[in-house]
């Protein structure tokens, strides 16, 4: 299957090489970069916390470039929304790193239900957060009562393709799927040049979503060839292919 990534060019490459182990032929189409706010992570770890949580790998690559300065923290209790975002902690050399199940409502019952075992904290949780983000940590924190601070440390910025390119990509040679990851790079994706004047290049594409949340955003007109992952992971969805 000939299969579009959608996903940042760092972690795309790691998807397509999976894909090539499976027999499928990646085209990595990243919709987004990262840029880290390292001296807001910086100030951030400065003041008083009581554990961290992060939503993506990518907080873990902002407190990286911190380099010496990230040691006093390395044995901070760390929440990761999922397993690759914890094992990206543990690599950074965080000791303590927990993986919820991959999504924001797992990650926030999973630190609350640490809490309510541990007691209510004296300090904050510090939530290093990216830009944009879904609410659903934040206002499921709130709701259990659990204080937190949060810091924005990374921002995806969208990538301007050559239309062009985008149509030698997606039009001259129509994609069997076309891989989602979150909801912004759904909206991206079909916002992009060829698809402005009709969904036509993709009338056989199937499109496979990491959530529920993230399929909600493909286009009616195609929702019909929408695969769900049954869990929030990777490996889940690329088993659907």
């Amino acid at each position: 299957m000939r299969v579009i990534v959608t996903r940042p060019i760092q972690s795309g490459r790691r998807t397509a090489e999976k894909l090539r182990q499976r027999g499928h032929d990646p085209v990595i189409l990243p919709l987004t970069a990262p840029t880290h706010d390292v001296l807001a992570a910086a100030r951030a770890l400065e003041r008083p916390y009581s554990a961290i949580a992060v939503t993506s790998a990518e907080a873990i690559r902002a407190l990286e470039k911190l380099e010496d300065g990230l040691g006093p923290h390395r044995d901070a209790l760390l929440f990761g929304v999922g397993r690759v975002t914890a094992a990206a902690a543990d690599a950074a050399g965080f000791t303590r790193a927990r993986a919820a199940d991959g999504t924001g409502l797992d990650l926030a019952d999973r630190i609350l239900a640490h809490f309510r075992e541990a007691g209510m904290p004296e300090e904050p949780l510090l939530y290093l957060a990216g830009r944009p983000r879904s609410p659903a940590l934040e206002r499921s924190l709130a709701a259990g009562g659990l204080p937190f601070r949060t810091v924005e440390c990374y921002h995806m910025l969208p990538i301007e393709h050559d239309p062009d390119h985008l149509r030698s990509l997606l039009v001259e040679s129509p994609a069997d799927a076309v891989l989602f990851y979150s909801r912004e790079n759904v909206d991206r994706f079909f916002s992009l040049s060829p698809f402005m004047e009709g969904l036509a290049a993709l009338s056989q594409t199937r499109f496979y979503c990491l959530s529920r949340n993230i399929a909600a955003a493909v286009p009616a007109g195609v929702s019909e060839r929408v695969l769900i992952a049954p869990s929030p992971d990777e490996q889940a969805l690329l088993d659907l292919l």
